[in-house]
C-alpha cells in the first residue's frame, strides 16, 4: 500500500491528467499491466494524480489530499512527470517538495490470497491455516482482501464464527469497504458487536464504483482486518454468495414466467441467460443456481439479510430440504426401474438371437450337401 501525500502541482485537471504535458503522478501495478512502462491511460487501471486528484480515489485530511492506493499484486511503481518548460520556475526554486509519499507492507502470510476471482459462492477464513506452520504471528497485521463478483450480480456476505482478542476496536476490527463509498466502512465489526453482523445483499451497483473514465473494473467488495494485540488468536469466517435478479413485470411484480427449469431467464437488459433455478423466499426476487440449494451452507437471505431466518425459510429450510430429497428418491427409482427393463431386454433379446441360430442348425440335411 502507498499513501500519495501530493504538493499541489502548478498546472493541470483531473480530465486531462492522462493527456498533455502536465504535471502529475502516475502509480501503476506492472503485475497487472504486464509492464514496467507507464501506462498512457486509465484503461489499463493505473492511477494519474494531477492538480485537482479524483475523488474517488483520495481523503482529504486538513488542506492536504492523500490518494491511498493497496495495489493486488507484489509491486507498486510511481513516477513524476514535470513540463520542463516551467519546472525551474515553478517548482525547483521553492524549497517544499513536489509531494510525500509513503509505503506500507500489508497482507502477511497469514491473511491468504489478496485477490479472490468471482465465483458463485465462496468461503473467507483467517487464520490462513497453511501459514500457520511456517510463519510467526506479528504483534499487529493487516489484511485487505478483494472479493471480486460476476458483473450484473448482487453478493450477500455472511460472517460466522467471529472471534476478537478484546472487546476493544483498535486491538482488532473487520471492515467492509465499497467500490462506490471507498473512504467509509460499508460495516464495522469489532468485539463489543460481534453479535451484530447481519448485512442486506449488496447489489450490483454498490460492487461497481462511479466512474467517468472509459475503465470499468471488475465489479468487488473489500473486507479489511486489522488487528495489534496477538492478531493470531483473532479468528473468522467469511462465506458469500452471488445473487441473480429475477425480472419485473411492468407493473412491478416478479416475472415468475421467465423461471423455467434449466434457469434460463432473460436479464433486466432483455441480453438473457441467468441462474434463477431456485427463487428466495420474499419479494426481493432474488435466485440462486439449484446445486446451491440444500448443499448445508445458507445461501438465500432472508428479508433484511438475516442468517437465523435463513435456516428456517430459506434455500436450507426442513421443508424445502425434504422435498428435494423425494424428488431425488423417486428419481433414482425411476432410473433403477429403466435400467432394470433395459437389462430385461437386452436378455430376451439375446435369448431370442440364440434361439433362432439353433434352429437353423437343426433344419439342415446331410443330402442338401453336394458330392464333389
Amino acid at each position: 500500500m502507498i499513501q500519495v501525500e501530493e504538493h499541489p502541482f502548478n498546472t493541470g485537471s483531473c480530465d486531462e491528467c492522462w493527456e498533455g504535458r502536465l504535471d502529475k503522478l502516475i502509480v501503476w501495478e506492472p503485475g497487472s499491466t504486464n509492464s514496467t512502462k507507464a501506462p498512457l491511460n486509465s484503461l489499463t487501471g493505473g492511477h494519474c494524480l494531477c492538480k485537482n486528484t479524483n475523488v474517488l480515489i483520495a481523503s482529504f485530511t486538513k488542506s492536504k489530499p492523500v490518494a491511498r492506493i493497496v495495489s493486488s499484486t507484489e509491486s507498486l511503481f510511481l513516477e513524476l512527470n514535470v513540463d520542463g518548460a516551467h519546472s525551474a520556475s515553478s517548482y525547483f526554486k521553492h524549497p517544499a517538495p513536489l509531494f510525500e509519499a509513503k509505503y506500507e507492507f500489508v497482507h502477511s502470510p497469514l491473511c491468504g490470497p489478496a485477490v479472490i476471482p468471482a465465483s458463485t459462492e465462496g468461503e473467507l477464513h483467517f487464520p490462513h491455516l497453511e501459514a500457520l506452520g511456517y510463519t510467526e504471528p506479528p504483534r499487529s497485521i493487516r489484511c485487505i482482501w478483494e472479493i471480486r463478483v460476476n458483473r450484473d450480480r448482487d453478493v450477500w456476505l455472511h460472517f460466522d464464527k467471529v472471534k476478537f482478542t478484546t472487546r476493544e476496536c483498535q486491538d482488532g476490527r473487520l471492515e467492509v469497504f465499497l467500490p462506490s463509498r471507498p473512504d467509509y466502512p460499508f460495516l464495522s465489526i469489532c468485539g463489543h458487536n460481534v453479535s451484530s453482523k447481519d448485512m442486506p445483499p449488496l447489489t450490483s451497483l454498490d460492487l461497481t464504483p462511479s466512474t467517468s473514465t472509459g475503465y470499468l473494473p471488475q465489479p468487488s467488495v473489500k473486507i479489511q482486518f486489522i488487528g495489534t494485540t496477538t492478531p493470531a488468536r483473532a479468528a473468522f469466517k467469511i462465506a458469500w454468495t452471488e445473487l441473480f435478479h429475477l425480472p419485473r413485470n411492468p407493473d412491478g411484480t416478479l416475472m415468475t414466467s421467465k423461471l423455467t427449469e434449466n434457469g434460463a431467464t432473460s436479464s433486466p437488459d432483455g441480453s438473457g441467460g441467468g441462474d434463477c433455478e431456485f427463487l428466495c423466499p420474499g419479494e426481493s426476487g432474488l435466485c440462486i443456481p439449484a446445486s446451491l440449494v440444500c448443499n448445508g451452507i445458507v445461501n438465500c437471505p432472508a428479508v433484511g439479510g438475516r442468517y437465523n431466518e435463513s435456516l428456517e425459510t430459506g434455500d436450507e429450510a426442513p421443508d424445502v430440504c425434504r422435498a428435494r430429497t423425494e424428488a431425488e428418491d423417486v428419481n433414482w427409482l425411476m432410473i433403477s426401474l429403466g435400467a432394470g427393463g433395459g437389462v430385461l431386454l437386452a436378455v430376451a433379446s439375446l435369448l431370442l438371437v440364440c434361439r433362432c441360430c439353433c434352429c437353423c442348425c437343426c433344419n439342415k440335411r446331410p443330402d442338401d450337401e453336394e458330392d464333389y
